[in-house]
């Protein structure tokens, strides 16, 4: 008779155990186990990224895998998501394959923000009964407040019942009270006279990282800032991969919105640990991120979003308490959403448009913020138009045969040694190179433009690469790092089919700041604003040198940092910025690219890099 654990799969080397279910992959035994495991398909079986070596009685090959690894099978490699060990074991996860923590951009644009309390702090002397003026203690209460706060306070101020519960103790040892106000109407916030400042949470709730910022509200002064890795990556690094997983039930939107919301609590605690203090003085929570981070994180049905018109359940402010939305924090704290300008313009550009001032620019500015969608923004004399691109995966790693997230042992910077007989590479970490992030894949792409070993059509030139270019399995490769030299032990190559893939990116980056330029007629860009942690890693001369972008000084490329968690903070702090924020939604105009009469003329002459002809 077996014993019990026997049918245990063992995920080496971190030594983590699971009970296999029927019909479960490897890959959703090790999410399930929280065993981290690269999985940019969100585990289709087209990327080729979970490569694992089981050892046990597995599953046959999938026609995916023998695609997908060719002849590593005979090493025994296979795909997670296409594998499975019914009777358990044990199973490698090679270096490559484990997910790591991105870098992760917390900094943000410099400069004093303005100050306009949502929440204010007050303390307040309330009086005792008497037989001649037996007033209710919520009345008394009131009429304090009245007397320090009366150019603030609304006629009818609301004192939540689980507030109101706790008021009788709290009087009865003393009069003195602090307590805390929102916007004049509401008490958030009742204990002792010598609490501390209220406090606020600023969220950016991003595809691939979520970055807080803790707040002092009374004095606007940055508390803390923690980040984290968005517990959503292991079902899909794209927002299409996690709206695709929610399709298939509630049950699964529900899940991704509790990882999303159990992450935003952890990095309250963490941020509230190093200023010494608690999550429970956190009074009001501002968040920003796309659209589709929005839907799930409210637990909104995103199907909309994926189909045209496209259209969002809400594309206003969302303002609600934040115990309906899960958030821990105090218990009577409000969680306000900056609005949606679209299906894919989130409220992510709109606050780094809000940070960055896109609505007093007079000069023309495009705004980027790059991802697996490109949003962007053209401003010009107080006019603004967005639109959104589909870039694909390329620039943050995805789809490329060795690309990965900026993460130790990422490519992030390349150059070309004299007579381009070797590669110098930048890895994040300093370690050893195991693929390439979107900064190192922009950069060697770019060295080897300038070389002249790869032709604007795309194409490798063996001659100029000679000794470097190489035939591979599916064309041309270049080989970046030969395999004594690379983390993994493999060649680290950039193939033809890379290059495609950074050309569909780039020319849908291209094309749509092009119909942007057309519909507002501007003929020239003054300058390019990247933000995100892609823009600002990015070196400009290089991004240029692809043509990323229409042209423009490469003096006048310049990275502004996590400008959407900037305008998280800005709306913070500031009950005027918040107002700004919607009518900055409100008056920016959109352009569906998809049904644009120039997108796609505009993105096939984008496909050549400068330099000459497709």
């Amino acid at each position: 008779m077996p014993r019990a654990g026997d049918e245990q799969v063992t995920f080496q080397p971190m030594g983590r155990r699971a009970d296999p279910q029927p019909g479960q992959s490897l890959l959703q035994l090790a999410q399930s186990a929280g065993v981290g495991i690269e999985a940019p398909c969100g585990g289709k079986g087209l990327c080729g990224k979970c490569r694992v070596r089981p050892e046990g009685r597995a599953t046959p090959l999938t026609p995916a895998e023998k695609a997908l690894l060719g002849p590593d099978t005979e090493q025994g490699l296979r795909l997670a998501c296409q594998t499975a060990l019914p009777q358990g074991g044990a199973v490698w996860v090679p270096p490559e394959s484990r997910s790591q923590r991105q870098v992760i951009l917390t900094s943000g644009a410099s400069g004093e923000l303005e100050l306009d309390q949502t929440v204010r702090a007050y303390t307040v002397s309330v009086p005792p009964p008497s037989l001649e003026r037996p007033e209710a203690a919520r009345e008394r209460l009131f009429s304090a407040l009245s007397a320090v706060a009366a150019d603030g306070l609304s006629d009818s101020p609301e004192l939540p019942f689980s507030l109101l519960q706790r008021l009788p103790g709290l009087l009865a040892g003393g009069g003195e009270l602090g307590l805390a106000l929102r916007k004049g109407r509401e008490i958030v916030s009742l204990g002792a006279a010598q609490q501390g400042p209220p406090l606020g949470l600023a969220v950016d709730l991003g595809t691939t990282t979520v970055v807080a910022y803790l707040c002092d509200l009374d004095s606007g002064k940055l508390l803390a800032v923690s980040s984290e890795m968005n517990p959503q990556v292991p079902y899909g690094d794209d927002v299409i991969s996690r709206m695709s997983l929610c399709a298939a039930g509630p049950q699964e939107l529900a899940k991704l919105s509790r990882a999303a919301v159990e992450c935003i609590n952890a990095l309250a605690v963490d941020a509230c640990a190093q200023a010494g203090t608690d999550p429970e003085c956190i009074l009001e929570c501002v968040m920003v991120g796309n659209s589709a981070m929005h839907h799930i994180f409210l637990a909104l049905d995103p199907a909309s979003l994926a189909i045209a018109p496209y259209a969002p359940v809400v594309r206003g402010p969302v303002e609600i308490k934040a115990r309906q939305a899960g958030l821990a924090l105090g218990q009577e704290a409000w969680l306000h959403w900056l609005p949606l300008k679209a299906g894919f313009v989130g409220a992510d550009i709109v606050a780094a448009a809000l940070a960055v001032g896109a609505d007093e620019l007079d000069q023309p500015t495009l705004l980027l913020d790059l991802g697996t969608n490109g949003e962007m923004v053209l401003a010009a004399g107080g006019r603004m138009l967005a639109c959104s691109t589909a870039a694909g995966p390329a620039l943050e790693g995805g789809h490329i045969a060795q690309g990965m997230r900026g993460a130790p042992g990422a490519v992030e910077r390349a150059a070309l040694q004299a007579g381009a007989a070797s590669t110098e590479l930048r890895v994040i970490g300093g370690e050893k190179p195991v693929g390439f992030c979107g900064s190192g894949l922009v950069s060697l792409i770019s060295c080897l433009l300038e070389a002249g070993i790869l032709l604007p059509s795309g194409g490798f030139d063996p001659e100029r690469g000679r000794g470097l270019v190489r035939p591979g399995a599916n064309g041309r490769e270049f080989l970046a790092a030969p395999s004594g030299a690379t983390g993994h032990g493999r060649d680290l190559v950039l193939t033809s089919q890379d290059v495609a893939e950074v050309q569909l990116a780039k020319a849908a980056i291209r094309a749509g700041a092009e119909v942007l330029m057309a519909e507002m007629g501007v003929k020239q860009i003054s300058q390019v604003l990247l933000a995100g942690a892609f823009g600002n890693y990015l070196d400009p001369g290089e991004a240029a040198r692809i043509g990323l972008f229409p042209p423009v000084p490469v003096e006048r490329i310049l990275g502004v940092g996590n400008a959407a968690g900037v305008g998280a903070v800005m709306a913070l702090l500031s009950q005027k910025q918040r107002v700004r924020a919607k009518k900055l939604a409100q008056a920016m105009g959109y352009v569906e690219l998809s049904g644009h009469p120039l997108f796609q003329d505009l993105f096939v002459d984008s496909m050549a890099f400068p330099g000459g002809d497709a």
